[in-house]
């Protein structure tokens, strides 16, 4: 064994149990942690730093930085494997007929109101900001915030089939 395998030697028997248990903090894994520390070690002996007197320092960053990469390529992972769950699932006849349903039924609720609410309502649900509506509508920017809020109160109630905003459906005056 030559001097430079010795002190690699030494230095995995004194270290690696506490890389290990810092990886696995990351990684929330210990068999996760063992295998990254373990790839540490392989970097060492292939591709040593430049440095042979922060050896340890540089092993302790090593292992965070695989630990970190690991934890950021699971987060990734899951993202597309949900996003292709949510592809893959394909909606159900009740589901198509009821997102329609809702939909002409919103389309219905929005006829009910004046067209100042309708076009408010239809320009901030196209991503209009409120200077780009107060334009469109000839009012001062700050009042858009307030027709917008009294106009999808007026459609929440005509959605929910009331005659008038406040009242409860089914109430008696």
């Amino acid at each position: 064994m030559s001097e430079a395998e010795a002190q690699i030697q030494k230095l995995y028997e004194t270290e690696f149990a506490a890389l290990v248990r810092h990886a696995s903090y990351i990684v929330g894994s210990r068999d996760i942690a063992e295998e990254l520390v373990q790839e540490a070690f392989i970097r060492l002996m292939t591709k040593p730093p430049r440095e042979q007197a922060r050896v340890g320092a540089w092993l302790r960053t090593v292992v965070n930085n695989l630990a970190l990469d690991h934890v950021r390529r699971v987060k990734v992972e899951e993202r597309v494997t949900e996003r292709i769950s949510t592809v893959d699932r394909v909606a159900s006849v009740e589901e198509v007929t009821m997102t329609e349903f809702d939909r002409e039924r919103v389309q219905e609720s929005l006829k009910q109101l004046n067209s100042r609410d309708q076009k408010a309502l239809m320009l901030r649900h196209s991503g209009y900001s409120y200077r780009e509506i107060a334009e469109k509508l000839n009012c001062p920017a700050e009042q858009v915030g307030v027709i917008l809020i009294r106009a999808l109160k007026k459609l929440k109630h005509a959605y929910a089939g009331d005659s008038e905003p406040g009242q409860v459906r089914g109430a008696q005056a």
